[in-house]
């Protein structure tokens, strides 16, 4: 693989290698799977689906919960569609099963693109004028500051001729590259689809199922089981970073973090999908009673014991001897103490990688809760996005140097005791002279009731409140800090 990939610049290196290597593993046993399993993944793409139109809807604005997409899709026939969230709801949900359906006859064109956007948008009178045609108005991405002024997040390409052209190299390029891997392919179509934002909406979400619609054409089948969507919901902070990184830099850009996240997504999402298949051989030998209760927190996750009671119209006392059946047989996770305590579906053995928050000048503080001494929080990674336009990375290190970000760690058990770190300096962990302001910690920050007390603790201790507090020597500062962590609860 050349430096230079399409128009964008990746050089890989031995971990995005490896990364591709584990996703195409797996990909080669899925086959057999697929024969194995029948039943049981009719099922998962059923709730992939369900999840994937409520996730990739929700990053775009829309407010409706799972429950409240599924109830929608199963009453289409007879739904009116007069509120905007449940048109985006319906679009998204009807393009998907076309794809679905008709992946091996969609091939990658400018027509076939614009005929997806058509579906996407059919049922919103309000996009009437625009949708499977590319845009004829400027279509930036902006944010708006506390005051409420706006500013320009990434330039995109503009409308008119500028447009027409990249689209057609873009797709001319993605069909005729036979060098590059798949899935490397695949993440730079999205990513350069997301930079050019060819039509005047839709274009987040059309950039999702694009990316289902080319797995699944290069084989990838098993992502119809779980929701990738879902996954880039959970990471919308992160995803837009990423994103806005790399587009600071265009034309030329490198692309390696977009494409590393990208394959982090797949990683996350493959390992989620194994662990589904395990808890569901599992479920084979439980009572129809201990599946219905499953089948709940799974579609409710955080549900606790009294709400499972109410809406199975189940014994109280029954629900909780089976919840202890379940946890006992790890089939689902339990959180928090006393009142607080909710269940769900997640194997109590994962860890869950690629985490992230961000610290900013409103929201300075985070806080997690280390439940066991089996919990930790692991800091690997910190993104720093400067909140103005910036064209050499002077234009930001000089002001990062004067606000000074610093972050300190603060644990307090549950006995009463206290442990402060000593403060941490994000300016001195950035380099200054890179276009982009990641680290990569060589040793990462673990978390842990042991690591932080430097003994064993007792049962009564946990919970551990950890708080993590960014500061700065000046009143404001201009930064977002991302923080990049793996989690067992």
């Amino acid at each position: 693989m050349s430096e230079f990939v399409h128009t964008i610049r990746l050089l890989p290196d031995w971990k995005l290698i490896n990364e591709l290597s584990q996703i195409d593993k797996f990909g080669g046993s899925w086959t057999a799977v697929e024969k194995r399993e029948g039943q049981s993944l009719k099922q998962l793409k059923s709730i992939a689906t369900v999840r994937s139109v409520g996730a990739s809807t929700r990053i775009e604005g829309s407010k409706m919960t799972d429950d409240e997409v599924e109830a929608l899709i199963k009453n289409l026939e007879v739904s009116k569609l007069e509120e905007r969230d449940a048109q985006e709801v319906i679009g998204y949900y009807e393009t998907l099963d076309i794809i679905s359906e008709s992946f091996r006859d969609i091939t990658v064109s400018e027509s076939n693109l614009k005929m997806l956007h058509n579906i996407l948008m059919k049922h919103s009178e309000k996009d009437s004028w625009h949708r499977g045609n590319y845009k004829q108005h400027s279509n930036a991405v902006e944010a708006t500051h506390p005051d409420g002024t706006k500013y320009i997040i990434f330039k995109t390409t503009d409308p008119g001729f500028a447009t027409e052209d990249a689209m057609r190299e873009l797709v001319h390029w993605y069909n005729s590259d036979n060098t590059t891997h798949p899935i490397v392919r695949i993440a730079i179509f999205v990513y350069d689809f997301l930079s050019i934002h060819p039509f005047q909406d839709g274009n987040g979400r059309l950039s999702r199922l694009l990316a289902t619609l080319l797995l699944l054409r290069q084989t990838y089948s098993w992502i119809q089981y779980v929701s990738f969507e879902h996954e880039i919901e959970n990471r919308k902070a992160e995803y837009y970073a990423v994103l806005m990184q790399c587009q600071r830099q265009r034309p030329g850009e490198d692309v390696y973090p977009w494409a590393t996240f990208f394959l982090s997504c797949l990683y996350n999402i493959q390992n989620q999908l194994i662990n589904k298949l395990q808890t569901k051989n599992s479920l084979s030998k439980i009572s129809p009673r201990e599946k219905k209760i499953y089948s709940f927190i799974e579609s409710h996750p955080g549900c606790q014991s009294g709400e499972i009671a109410e809406k199975l119209d189940i014994p109280l006392p029954t629900v909780k001897r089976i919840l202890m059946d379940m946890l006992e047989k790890r089939l689902i996770v339990k959180h928090g103490v006393g009142k607080g305590t909710n269940y769900t579906a997640e194997a109590t053995t994962s860890v869950k990688k690629d985490m992230m928050f961000v610290l900013k000048d409103r929201e300075r503080k985070k806080e997690f809760l280390l439940m066991n001494s089996s919990s930790f929080v692991e800091i690997n990674k910190l993104i720093l996005t400067p909140l103005f336009d910036w064209k050499v990375p002077d234009d930001w290190g000089a002001k990062l140097i004067t606000q000074n970000l610093t972050f300190k760690i603060t644990c307090h058990n549950n006995a009463g005791g206290a442990v402060e770190s000593p403060s941490r300096s994000v300016t001195a962990m950035i380099s200054l002279y890179h276009f982009n302001p990641v680290l990569t910690l060589s040793h990462p920050i673990n978390i842990s009731g042991e690591s932080v007390w430097e003994r064993t603790l007792k049962g009564s201790e946990y919970p551990i409140k950890v708080t993590i507090e960014i500061k700065s020597e000046t009143e404001h500062f201009d930064f977002d800090v991302m923080f990049v962590y793996d989690e067992v609860a």
